[in-house]
């Protein structure tokens, strides 16, 4: 188990394989992108540090349909931030030039200070890749991890179709 210094890494919230289950309709965002020529390396294939940038599209249009526009927008109204703290990405099979990519992205579980957003990659139907990012609820000058403001999990749970899992209370 690593310590980050915001929340422990390695204690369960890191990605759930039995999300790979999950069905493309169940996501409650999802936004179509095309693999570019500055994303592919020499093997024709996306690099695989390119996913990371699709997880952060995934990021941005859950909050914009949540209704807060930018994720960083949408926290300065409780006053904190949130902050990456782990990344997990399970490769399925490969993107290529051209691909028109779905950009899946759902919240997956909340826990005191944490939470984690699952994002997805399908192409047409055929799931590509899962992503799991971790954010840590921090004060503004991101000395320490704070809890998630209930009125925020409110409005993830009565916005997606499935309910994120909870692994510990909110206080």
């Amino acid at each position: 188990m690593a310590r980050c210094g915001l929340c422990t890494v390695g204690n369960g919230l890191t990605m759930n394989r039995d999300w790979w289950q999950v069905p493309k309709e169940r996501f409650a965002v999802q936004h179509d992108v095309r693999v570019r020529y500055n994303e592919i390396d020499g093997q024709g294939i996306v690099f695989n540090g390119n996913y990371l940038i699709y997880a952060d599209i995934g990021v941005t249009e859950f909050f914009r349909a949540l209704g807060g526009g930018q994720p960083g927008a949408f926290f300065a109204q409780y006053g904190s931030d949130f902050v990456v703290v782990n990344a997990d990405v399970d490769y399925h099979a490969s993107l290529i030039l051209d691909d028109i990519v779905t950009v899946a992205a759902r919240v997956a579980r909340f826990s005191r200070s944490s939470f984690v957003i699952h994002i997805a990659l399908f192409r047409g139907s055929q799931r590509m890749t899962d992503m799991a990012m971790t954010y840590a609820h921090v004060e503004m000058d991101r000395s320490r991890a704070i809890p998630i403001p209930g009125s925020f999990i409110a409005d993830v749970r009565s916005f997606q179709p499935d309910p994120p899992e909870q692994t510990a209370p909110n206080s």
